[in-house]
């Protein structure tokens, strides 16, 4: 698919929606001018949105005549704001400042080049003249508030914020995709420029597949599949998990119900405070994110045509179970880590040498006798913010480790200081040829204090993986969960906080 124009991808058979296709029967059908003023007319836009108490950038200045350009008050502008044409398309005539030169009315693009008054001036001009709306009539330039970036997403975008777009029909989210800035865009996140798209899987709000245009011809875009950023440090794409996921789905089934636009592609941006903002509502949203989430929307749209209308909650749902769950077998193949949630079903089993111990006290003076391994199946927390993996002390001995017996009175003793502890530590560290399968000894402070915990390993089996863990042991009696697998051993997996219960 990739490289192929969408003009020759379409015919009635197809899964994939082409350009004719969406302009002759679904755009004319869908969104009559009536509706289509709400996503042609950015500030129209942004007044029927506030009417629904639906977030937008805040508004500085509308500039409507040239007239009005000289009597900009340019001290009383931010450091940094975003200039946009009110009926722009493609992000042209979008230009983002990031900062103001020290002592001077010049203000910062992400390229790092700077414009003075007089190069603002004339850009505001041509918007005015309507050198980038969509119709190429008179238009008229605002100022708004410039988004600061969310953490989550600003390691991926090189001098600017990414967005996400979010494709409605019929009040339900079918398709999304993240758009990243490159340098090569220049700091926006639009397609045309150079930016980066990447799929998003409806059901998690995790990325998946990631193009970027490779060239254009007198037919159209084409692209290629890439795995990184462009721009250094290189990161992989796939497997990022888009904050406020859930918000999202509910803006973009909002907008639409508002909008009273029947296919309608929703941009939206993660600031690092307001959270989800809603750039602008796009009545001819573009159609590679096709290719970024390598699935056709002609055959989405034909899975939710004819459902009734349901209440936002309803088509979100639908939407998480129409087009979501493949994710994880995408992202598994691609970075080749299994996706988990924050509790899953794990097998766990003693080591070989709590096995053996295990023998030998079964055994006679005539013969050993087999003995069956304990194998414990319990639901372990997923706990990233606990760097090391633990287990209850009940459960261990249950699986064989019977030394932990000898050291039972460690379980429910805590100590003031750091420096009690370790001193109450050494005797037990002096012992260790005592015990055949505890390794160490560590001092842990924790919510519940300073206690003094043994260290073993065992062998656990979550999702496809069985290998050794290295366990602290501690009273988790008081918790809901006998085990917790900390940090330092999820690198083979990627962890999805939507999973709180898993299915296997």
């Amino acid at each position: 698919m990739f490289g192929l124009p969408f003009h020759h991808i379409f015919d009635s058979n197809t899964k994939i929606l082409g350009l004719n296709h969406r302009n002759r029967l679904i755009m004319r059908k869908l969104n009559p001018r009536k509706y289509k003023k709400y996503a042609d007319d950015k500030l129209l836009s942004k007044k029927l949105l506030a009417k629904y108490r639906i977030k937008t950038p805040e508004l500085f200045k509308i500039i409507r005549t040239k007239e009005q350009i000289e009597y900009i008050n340019w001290s009383s502008l931010p450091k940094s704001f975003v200039i946009k044409p009110n009926r722009g398309t493609h992000g042209a005539g979008i230009i983002v400042f990031y900062g103001q030169k020290k002592g001077k009315l010049e203000w910062i693009m992400p390229n790092m080049e700077s414009m003075s008054v007089n190069d603002i001036k004339q850009h505001l001009a041509d918007i005015i003249d309507g050198k980038f709306s969509i119709d190429g009539k008179a238009d008229v330039a605002f100022f708004e508030e410039r988004i600061v970036n969310h953490k989550t997403l600003k390691p991926f975008s090189y001098r600017g914020i990414p967005d996400i777009r979010v494709i409605a029909y019929n009040s339900i989210p079918i398709m999304a995709e993240l758009r990243l800035p490159t340098k090569e865009s220049k700091g926006t996140a639009n397609l045309h420029a150079g930016g980066i798209g990447v799929g998003i899987d409806i059901a998690s709000g995790v990325t998946t597949t990631a193009i970027h245009r490779k060239g254009f011809d007198m037919i159209g875009d084409q692209y290629n599949e890439i795995e990184e950023t462009l721009d250094s440090p290189k990161i992989p794409l796939q497997g990022i998990k888009i904050p406020f996921w859930d918000k999202i789905l509910e803006l973009t089934a909002k907008c639409q119900q508002h909008s009273k636009l029947g296919f309608l592609g929703v941009d939206i941006a993660i600031d690092a405070e307001k959270g989800p903002l809603i750039l602008e509502l796009n009545a001819r949203p573009g159609l590679a994110i096709q290719l970024a989430n390598q699935e056709g929307l002609l055959e989405r749209i034909n899975q939710v045509r004819r459902l009734k209308k349901k209440s936002v909650a309803k088509a979100i749902m639908i939407a998480k179970n129409l087009f979501g769950g493949e994710i994880e077998e995408q992202v598994e193949s691609i970075t080749g880590k299994e996706i988990i949630g924050l509790v899953e079903t794990v097998t766990i089993t003693p080591v070989d040498e709590v096995i053996e111990a295990l023998a030998a006290l079964k055994s006679s003076t005539k013969r050993k006798k087999q003995v069956k391994i304990p194998t414990e199946v319990i639901k372990a927390k997923i706990d990233t913010g606990a760097r090391k993996s633990s287990i209850d002390y009940r459960l261990a001995i249950q699986l064989g480790y019977k030394e932990l017996e000898k050291v039972q009175e460690l379980f429910d003793k805590t100590y003031k200081t750091s420096a009690a502890a370790h001193e109450a530590m050494e005797p037990y560290k002096a012992r260790l040829s005592e015990f055949d399968y505890i390794s160490s000894f560590i001092v842990v402070r924790s919510g519940n204090g300073i206690t003094i915990r043994p260290i073993i390993r065992a062998n656990i089996a979550l999702g496809g993986i069985k290998k050794t863990y290295i366990l602290t042991v501690s009273n988790r009696s008081a918790m809901i969960y006998p085990v917790i697998l900390g940090r330092k051993d999820l690198k083979e997996f990627l962890i999805d906080p939507s999973k709180t219960f898993t299915m296997r």
